[in-house]
């Protein structure tokens, strides 16, 4: 049985675990936060998040796996410590967060431009790669309200992540419904530049993909 289910996992792309992590972040946990224990469920969702980054890195990279393991032992202690009495912890485990997400993206965005065959594999990096500047720009937000709590307009005095989530996105898809909006130069400009950053990051890597489908025809 055991065997069986090693099998199984073996044949599920690494990729997957990544995707799967961000869909439990963006999709479920913050439907199932209003039912209580959101603080576990975000922890539980970065660590899968965290932990699924290694997968993807097709590069041998040791400090990228050690920065990897820091930023998942700081969420968890965060996790089970109170933040209001050790806040610099939240911030130092808030920096690691981003900067694992960041790197992630770059060399997602690498792998993409390098890889010679459009396959399934390259279709689910392309998915991540846009869905984690979704994340990123879900954690800066994230560092912006704490920083100032009237940064955003939300629809509520007290923004939790759902709300942060569905902003992020949204700005990020240049959909931008309305019912949330940037009010401080800071949110804006972020608001501004990560706007720009999906529309280019869909134009450009969209042509890389066509054209090694294209020479690949050829």
């Amino acid at each position: 049985m055991t065997n069986l289910i090693i099998k199984v996992f073996r044949k599920i792309p690494k990729h997957s675990y990544l995707l799967f992590g961000i869909f439990l972040f963006v999709f479920v946990f913050p439907m199932l936060s209003s039912f209580g224990k959101g603080g576990l469920l975000i922890s539980i969702s970065y660590s899968i998040m965290l932990l699924s980054v290694g997968a993807i890195i097709e590069s041998k990279k040791r400090w990228m796996y050690i920065l990897i393991f820091i930023a998942v032992i700081l969420q968890w202690i965060v996790h089970m410590l109170s933040y209001k009495e050790f806040p610099f912890l939240n911030y130092i485990s808030f920096a690691f967060t981003l900067g694992v997400f960041i790197i992630a993206t770059f060399l997602m965005i690498h792998q993409i431009i390098r890889s010679k065959r459009v396959d399934s594999k390259l279709i689910i990096e392309t998915i991540i790669g846009y869905l984690l500047i979704g994340v990123i720009f879900t954690l800066i937000n994230v560092l912006i309200i704490s920083l100032n709590i009237e940064a955003i307009g939300f629809t509520t005095d007290k923004p939790n992540l759902t709300e942060i989530i569905y902003y992020s996105f949204i700005t990020v898809t240049t959909i931008g419904f309305g019912d949330i909006s940037p009010v401080s130069p800071v949110a804006r400009s972020f608001a501004i530049l990560f706007g720009l950053i999906g529309q280019l990051y869909l134009t450009i890597i969209i042509a890389f993909i066509i054209g090694k489908f294209l020479n690949k025809k050829d």
